[in-house]
C-alpha cells in the first residue's frame, strides 16, 4: 500500500503541480507589486494593531479566527512536517519552503479576499463562505465547487486529522512512553468534546492555547540553537548549497528539495488549498483586504518564522537521515536534556490537537455544502473515529495519504483564484 500511495503522490506532486503553485504565487506577487514586501508594515498595522477587535457579541473575532487558522497551521507541519521534509529532501528543502512561503503570502491574500467577497448567508442564517462560495458564485461552477468540497473533506481527514492524531500518538510514545491505544482513546474523547461546541469553542480554545505554546516553542528552539551555536553558520551554508545541488541528501537533488519544500510548506501554511478561507469568512463586517492581510501574516509566522526555528534546531543538533517525523524532532530537542525531549513532545501534542480541532470545522463546512446540515453530526462522530485510527497506524503511510489529498484539494482552488484574479484588489 505504501508503495502504491508513493507512486500516486509522485504523480500528483510532480512538476506540473509545482509549476501551478509557483505560477499562482508569482502571478499575484507581480500583480500586487510585491505587496508582501512593500506592504509589510501596513499588514502588521492592519492585523496585530487591531488584535482585540470583535465584530459582534456572538461572532468570531479577527484574532480568534487568526488563532484558529494559525492553530490549524502550527502543529505537525511546523515540527513534524519540517522534520519529514528534511529527511526526505535534505537541508535544501528549507530554502524552498522559504521561497514558497514568501511568494504564497499573496496566494493566501488572494483566496481570502475572494472568500470574503463571495460569502453568503444560507437559509438558516449561517455564514457560507470560503472557496465553496467563490467557485460556485464567482466561477458559476457549482459542480466544481462540489468536487472541491469532496477533496476538502479528504484533505481534512488526511492532513487535519490522521497526521495530527498520529503525531500526538508518536510524540507521547517517544517522549512519555504512553501506549498508542491509550492516546487514541483520550484524543478521541477530547475531540468529541471540543468540536461538539462548534466554531466559537474552537476559536476560544485556539485564542488561549496558540500564543502560550508558541512562546514556549520559541524558547526551547532558541535554547537548542544556542547550545549548538558553532554549527549555525555551517547549517545555513548547507541549506543554500543543497537547495541548488544536483545530488543532495540520499542521492536526491534539487527536484526533491523543491518538491518537498513546496509540499511541506503547503502542508504547514495551507496557502493555495483554500482551507483558511472557510474560517476567515466567519468574521463579519470586515473587508477582503483586511482579512487577506491576516492570511498573509499567518503564512509568514507559520513558515518563514516558526518552521525556520525547527529546521535549524534539527540541522545543528542531530543526524537528520537517521529518524523520521516526530522521532527526529524529539531527538534534536533532547540534546538540551529532559526539558527539550519532554517539551517538544508536549508541544507537538498540543499544537497537533489545535490543528485537529480547527481543521474539523473545514470538513464540517465541506459536508454541509455537499450533503446538508443534517449530516454534520455524523461527520463529527466519524471525525473522532478517524482520530482514533490515526493514533494507531504507521506514520509514513499517513503522511503520504495527506500529501495526496492536499494536492487534489489545491487544483480546483488554484484554478478558481487564477480565473477570478482580476477581481482582487490591493492597498
Amino acid at each position: 500500500m505504501q508503495g502504491f500511495l508513493e507512486s500516486v503522490n509522485s504523480v500528483i506532486w510532480g512538476l506540473p503541480m509545482l509549476i501551478f503553485f509557483l505560477f499562482t504565487a508569482l502571478r499575484f506577487t507581480f500583480k500586487s507589486r510585491f505587496f508582501q514586501i512593500r506592504g509589510f508594515s501596513e499588514m502588521l498595522k492592519s492585523t496585530l494593531g487591531t488584535i482585540l477587535k470583535k465584530n459582534n457579541e456572538d461572532g468570531v473575532s479577527q484574532f480568534g479566527a487568526f488563532c484558529s487558522v494559525l492553530g490549524a497551521c502550527i502543529g505537525t507541519g511546523n515540527i513534524v512536517g519540517v522534520a519529514t521534509a528534511i529527511y526526505s529532501g535534505g537541508p535544501g528543502t528549507v530554502f524552498w519552503m522559504w521561497v514558497s512561503a514568501i511568494l504564497s503570502m499573496m496566494t493566501a491574500y488572494s483566496e481570502n479576499y475572494l472568500g470574503i467577497k463571495y460569502k453568503r448567508k444560507d437559509k438558516y442564517g449561517n455564514i457560507s463562505g470560503g472557496a465553496f462560495s467563490y467557485i460556485e458564485n464567482g466561477l458559476k461552477m457549482k459542480g466544481l465547487a462540489k468536487i472541491y468540497s469532496f477533496f476538502c473533506i479528504g484533505s481534512v481527514i488526511g492532513m487535519g486529522n490522521l497526521t495530527q492524531s498520529n503525531s500526538i500518538s508518536q510524540s507521547l510514545k517517544a517522549g512519555f512512553n504512553v501506549p498508542e491505544i491509550v492516546t487514541a482513546i483520550i484524543v478521541t474523547l477530547l475531540v468529541f468534546i471540543i468540536i461538539k461546541g462548534g466554531i466559537k469553542r474552537i476559536a476560544d480554545f485556539g485564542t488561549i492555547v496558540v500564543p502560550l505554546m508558541t512562546t514556549f516553542y520559541l524558547i526551547i528552539s532558541l535554547w537548542v540553537i544556542f547550545k549548538h551555536r558553532e554549527a549555525v553558520i555551517p547549517c545555513f551554508i548547507n541549506i543554500f548549497k543543497e537547495a541548488f545541488s544536483f545530488k543532495a541528501v540520499n542521492g536526491y537533488g534539487i527536484y526533491k528539495a523543491v518538491r518537498f519544500g513546496i509540499s511541506r510548506g503547503v502542508f504547514s501554511n495551507e496557502a493555495g488549498l483554500g482551507s483558511s478561507t472557510i474560517l476567515h469568512s466567519q468574521v463579519e463586517n470586515v473587508s477582503g483586504e483586511k482579512q487577506g492581510m491576516w492570511a498573509m501574516l499567518e503564512v509568514f509566522i507559520d513558515t518563514v518564522f516558526l518552521c525556520t526555528f525547527t529546521a535549524v534546531a534539527i540541522l545543528v543538533s542531530t543526524d537528520y537521515t537517521a529518524l523520521f517525523g516526530a522521532e527526529l524532532s524529539i531527538k534534536a530537542y533532547s540534546t538540551i536534556g529532559t526539558i527539550g525531549e519532554k517539551g517538544i513532545a508536549l508541544l507537538t501534542t498540543v499544537f497537533a490537537f489545535t490543528s485537529l480541532t480547527s481543521c474539523s470545522f473545514y470538513g464540517e463546512k465541506g459536508v454541509e455544502y455537499l450533503f446538508g446540515k443534517k449530516h454534520v453530526d455524523l461527520y463529527k462522530f466519524l471525525y473522532g473515529v478517524f482520530s482514533f485510527i490515526g493514533c494507531i497506524n504507521p506514520p509514513k503511510i499517513i503522511w503520504t495519504f495527506a500529501d495526496i489529498c492536499n494536492g487534489l484539494m489545491a487544483v480546483p482552488n488554484l484554478f478558481a483564484i487564477n480565473v477570478l484574479g482580476k477581481e482582487i484588489e490591493y492597498k
